[in-house]
């Protein structure tokens, strides 16, 4: 009798103990589970800042859809994004051409510029983020020798309003 009452006991301390344990791998499981939901729940989501546009890169490729700044929806781990500067930028740029009259004339020229949101998707897809290096620079340049070449040097100095609109013009196109 006696030992069946411990056999009793036993089963009953045992069953206790994998309740206990039963416990513990449910709460473990509840967060694990909760950790893979936040983790999903926060690479579901991009927020982009102000005065930027999100270029959205799906795998790494380039999309043609841009995000606006604000708060945006993505499929997490295979959505990512790239923010891209819209606002005004100054860039300067120091330049040494040759003038008409064969003077070498060294200037320094400020221009502003902008990022079309538009265009943003194309420009990374094409250039990257270094585009003021990579494009606005050299552009300055070659429109700065370009323009100083139809002007003597007499002339740059006289003209300088005419000289400065040329080289806008000559940007612009």
């Amino acid at each position: 009798m006696e030992e069946s009452n411990f056999r009793t006991e036993y089963k009953k301390q045992e069953k206790g103990n994998g309740n206990g344990m039963d416990k513990m791998r449910r709460w473990i499981v509840g967060v694990i589970i909760a950790v893979l939901v936040l983790a999903v729940g926060t690479s579901s989501v991009s927020i982009v800042q102000s005065g930027t546009v999100g270029v959205v890169l799906q795998m790494g490729a380039v999309q043609e859809m841009v995000f606006q700044p604000g708060l945006n929806f993505k499929v997490p781990f295979i959505t990512s994004v790239v923010e891209m500067n819209v606002q005004t930028k100054k860039t300067e740029v120091a330049s040494s051409a040759a003038s008409q009259d064969l003077q070498v004339i060294t200037t320094g020229v400020a221009v502003n510029f902008h990022v079309d949101p538009d265009s943003a998707a194309r420009l990374y897809r094409n250039v990257g983020k270094s585009y003021d290096s990579t494009i606005i620079e050299p552009a300055i340049q070659e429109s700065v020798k370009a323009v100083i070449a139809r002007f003597s040097a007499e002339q740059l100095v006289t003209k300088r309003q005419e000289v400065s609109l040329a080289i806008k013009e000559e940007l612009s196109s």
